[in-house]
């Protein structure tokens, strides 16, 4: 694979959609290729380079993962046991069946607990506090019943690791996982000043091609649902972790917990964010080419990481915009051209078709889907504008639904470009109402139908 055809193509992609730097990292048997483009903040002259940390997002939570597996496969842990048995705070929970989640359905997204629970105080680093806290909350469905994505969960995975190991979060995941991987990644709310310079997150509005930087805020207490920042070339050390592939990394994961992790969970249907999901990894692309891998949003950037363990190939892409989501099939497509067929999700949502029937016949009737839906603090409203619906939340997130015919949907945000969130309604098989809203993961239960 040719380096520089590869930096010229990445920074074409970047251009058009706005995205003032990315990294790009793609490992094959002959080595990592390594590229880079743009600068760390708009209209700033530092140039992005290999070492220049990004904000992962979501893609922490693999970390987070395999630190877990780590201690299941020093038997520290077990998967299937209650992790009551570790966190006191869970022994007498205000829902009794809290008390029996385990570690493999924290990892799996399918506790139940609700998706993105925060403290009154937005300064706390205490996970005690933050697990007792939890233990407060009412379950959004029984354990193992159901997907839904929860960085509550992880948080708690977090404050098991305290427990576990008498170590707090960010020294447990030095000591135990990046020193060995020989890594160094960012971790947020470090007391420690960076080693290496910090990309800064863009927001790009729709129809406009200037990037805003803007801030990113993330709670203490949710560091180890999405703390880390580093770079696309430690994304693929991790995925070499997973894939055997590198023997200087191979020690800090045994072989049964690499296959442990990437197994598929059943009935941890994770609908309009990948095609199946692991303990920390989800499943991409069809039958016969399956990668695993995750991806990550934060305020202002993007995260991306997928690996093919029976071929060793990798692939990390790292942004600093919110149309990075955007930015991310291009350069699968690019690659795949290339011969590197990456795994990606494919929802097969259908193209929209103005004269269909939302629910029932005749015109499109909108208003069986009106309505508030939660998930703990969060709940999303779906409200007619115009002529048709928009979705809200409290945090600011305002989004144009188009509904297909299925009762799946995107929505598109108003107020940055980027690629729309896939979800859907699902009725109730008794009522034949709707009775959830699922988007990006999350599973929201329908409260009340607006007046």
């Amino acid at each position: 694979m040719e380096a520089r055809q590869l930096a010229s193509r990445l920074q074409e992609l970047a251009d058009m959609h706005a995205v003032p730097g990315a990294q790009l990292a793609v490992h094959t048997g002959a080595g990592t290729v390594s590229v880079v483009a743009g600068l760390e903040c708009y209209g700033e002259p530092r140039a992005v380079d290999t070492r220049t940390a990004f904000a992962y997002g979501s893609v922490s939570k693999v970390f987070a993962a395999t630190l877990v597996l780590q201690l299941v496969s020093d038997g520290d842990l077990e998967l299937d046991e209650p992790v009551s048995d570790v966190l006191a705070e869970f022994r007498e929970p205000a829902d009794a069946r809290l008390a029996s989640i385990t570690s493999r359905q924290l990892l799996s997204h399918t506790s139940g607990l609700v998706a993105d629970h925060e403290l009154d105080d937005s300064d706390e680093r205490s996970l005690f506090r933050y697990a007792t806290s939890v233990a407060q909350l009412p379950l959004l469905d029984r354990p193992g019943n159901s997907f839904s994505y929860s960085n509550t969960g992880y948080n708690i995975l977090g404050r098991l690791v305290e427990a576990v190991t008498g170590l707090k979060w960010r020294d447990a995941l030095q000591d135990f996982l990046l020193r060995p991987l020989g890594v160094d990644p960012y971790i947020d709310h470090s007391s420690e000043r960076p080693a290496r310079a910090l990309a800064k997150g863009h927001a790009v509005r729709p129809g406009q091609r200037e990037a805003r930087p803007v801030d990113q805020f993330l709670p203490p207490t949710w560091t180890p649902a999405g703390g880390l920042s580093g770079s696309a070339q430690d994304l693929i050390a991790l995925a070499r972790l997973h894939m055997g592939t590198d023997p200087k990394a191979a020690a800090p994961l045994e072989d049964e917990q690499r296959v442990e992790m990437r197994t598929a969970v059943p009935g941890a249907d994770a609908f309009g964010m990948a095609d199946a999901w692991a303990l920390g990894l989800g499943h991409y692309g069809s039958s016969d080419n399956r990668w695993l891998g995750h991806d990550g949003t934060v305020d202002g950037g993007t995260a991306h990481l997928r690996f093919h363990p029976e071929s060793g190939l990798a692939v990390a892409l790292t942004t600093n915009a919110t149309t990075g989501s955007s930015l991310w099939p291009d350069v699968v497509g690019e690659l795949r051209t290339l011969g590197i067929a990456v795994g990606d999700y494919e929802p097969g949502v259908p193209t929209p078709d103005p004269s269909a029937s939302g629910v029932g016949t005749g015109p499109r009737d909108f208003e069986p889907l009106v309505g508030d839906y939660g998930n703990g603090d969060t709940v999303f409203s779906i409200r007619r504008h115009d002529d048709g619906i928009r979705l809200s939340d409290r945090t600011g997130l305002v989004a144009d639904v188009t509904v297909h015919d299925s009762l799946s949907f995107t929505a598109r945000r108003v107020d940055t470009d980027a690629a729309p969130y896939v979800g859907r309604f699902v009725l109730d098989g008794g009522t034949g109402e709707i009775a959830l809203l699922q988007l990006a993961g999350r599973s929201a239960k329908r409260t009340h139908a607006a007046a």
